[in-house]
């Protein structure tokens, strides 16, 4: 039986930290009941492990009337409402169809909107377009102060777009790992500083920039810079300029993943709840980055529960990239629980459904983790058909010297070929001594290196314990 207030405590319950910080910020309540809901609400929304009940001898009204406030509120500023609606007179811009009260609407954003607005680029085009249909029409009435719009912001338009070109430059070399020299990496990153930091640019140029930052930092392993940018971020957030849920799941995400890399993983784990507290298109994405944290902190049973949770998830998404990540965590998390028949049973019968997608998309992450279930399950043999017929052992090498590369499948197939009697233990220790010796000049691979000989110490303790020995971990 649900308590009294529960479909509020349900919607309070669903808000992010920020938000409350923001709507403390704006409120102007008179009615001290209204201040006492809401300073409630901020603090059960921070501290989901210990969350308070509300007082039920307040009217019920109050209650009905904060979360019509909040709501509101939060609507207003929301830079992806805001861009729905753009959309909108857009097309009815464009099909002829406007309406007055459009018209109307538009001309009031027209005197409000300046450069530093979240949507500014895509509402100068939308009043160009505007501006194209009242000549064409000879309407007078807007037409003025329409044409002052686009003339007073025109050259911070030609340089919001300018500079977003230049990001989709630095972006291509940095997604490729081009930009790893130093020159090039401070060119990017005083690039990209310069566009974040500068807060007479439009939101959604700087919040690209910060993301971009965010690719070209991993990328060169530099988390104390991405640490000062995301501090800034974190003020940011508690204000309307970057705001609305799918930034801030997205803002909370890749925090928690720089927190992760840093082996702040209790910090990473608040974090990463935080990006999933609500659904959106991304959520599959943000829940195996979680349960991913969760099998690191030790917490492999509650990473279970989350995926067993939401494994229907996999069947309404489109995307091959977010169903094969799922299902290589999946098997991966029910191996950590010791759930090992269960692992290579789904393993092979997602194989089977998807293995074209896996081949092309992300086949390094599925066998890695497919892989590991079956060594779990002593199939050797199969681990070594898999690896021959799919030529994975090849097709990994040439990942060789990119940030993501770990000899997985190299060393799993060693260890299957070794249990089953192809090759020698001299011609096993050097396999791994060999790859694992020149991985370490990497300081930051060492316990990735730890946790694959861990995988390999199931099935030979022995050998991997001299293994680590000799590479000194």
């Amino acid at each position: 039986m649900r308590g009294k207030l529960s479909t509020f405590s349900d919607f309070a319950n669903s808000l992010f930290p920020h938000e409350a910080d923001y709507l403390l910020a704006i409120q102007q309540f008179s009615k001290p009941e209204n201040l006492k809901i809401l300073n409630l609400v901020s603090y059960n929304c921070k501290n989901p492990q210990n969350r308070l009940p509300y007082d039920t001898t307040i009217d019920k009204r109050s209650y009905s009337y904060i979360k019509r406030w909040i709501t509101e509120s939060l609507a207003k500023v929301d830079v992806d409402l805001y861009y729905q609606w753009l959309l909108s007179i857009e097309q009815s811009v464009m099909t002829d169809s406007i309406t007055p009260e459009q018209e109307k609407l538009l001309m009031e954003e027209v005197r409000q909107t300046d450069p530093a607005s979240y949507n500014f680029i895509r509402f100068y085009q939308v009043i160009q377009y505007y501006r194209d249909y009242l000549m064409v029409r000879s309407r007078i009435r807007y037409y003025a102060q329409v044409t002052d719009f686009l003339e007073r912001f025109q050259e911070n338009y030609v340089y919001a777009q300018y500079q977003n070109n230049e990001m989709n430059r630095a972006a291509e070399r940095i997604v490729r790992q081009i930009a790893a020299d130093d020159d090039e990496f401070l060119a990017w990153e005083t690039l990209l500083k310069d566009i974040y930091y500068n807060e007479a640019l439009d939101g959604y140029t700087r919040y690209r920039a910060a993301v971009r930052l965010t690719i070209l930092y991993y990328t060169n392993r530099e988390f104390e810079r991405l640490m000062s940018i995301y501090n800034h971020l974190d003020s940011q957030f508690r204000t309307s300029i970057f705001y609305s849920k799918r930034i801030m799941a997205n803002y909370y995400h890749n925090r928690a993943m720089m927190h992760s890399k840093l082996n702040e993983l209790d910090v990473a784990e608040k974090y990463c709840f935080l990006s999933i507290r609500q659904k959106n298109s991304d959520y599959l994405f943000y829940l195996v980055s979680l349960c991913g944290i969760l099998l690191r902190n030790g917490k492999s049973a509650k990473a279970l529960r989350l995926m067993t949770d939401s494994i229907h998830e996999v069947k309404n998404t489109n995307s091959f990239h977010s169903k094969i990540g799922f299902a290589s965590f999946y098997i991966k998390t029910l191996t950590a629980n010791n759930q090992i028949e269960k692992a290579v049973s789904y393993g092979t019968t997602f194989f089977e459904g998807y293995r074209k997608e896996i081949l092309e998309y992300r086949w390094h992450l599925y066998f890695s983790s497919f892989m590991q279930a079956l060594l779990r399950n002593e199939k050797y043999s199969r681990v070594i058909l898999l690896a021959r017929r799919y030529r994975l052992v090849a097709k990994e090498k040439r990942l060789l010297g990119k940030a993501m590369y770990l000899p997985v499948i190299a060393w799993y197939t060693s260890l299957s070929e070794y249990m089953e009697g192809d090759i020698s233990r001299a011609k096993f220790f050097d396999t791994i001594a060999k790859s694992g010796k020149m991985l370490l000049t990497n300081k930051h691979r060492k316990q990735k290196i730890r946790n694959l000989l861990n995988d390999l110490a199931y099935a030979l303790p022995n050998e991997v314990k001299a293994l680590t020995k000799e590479l000194g971990l």
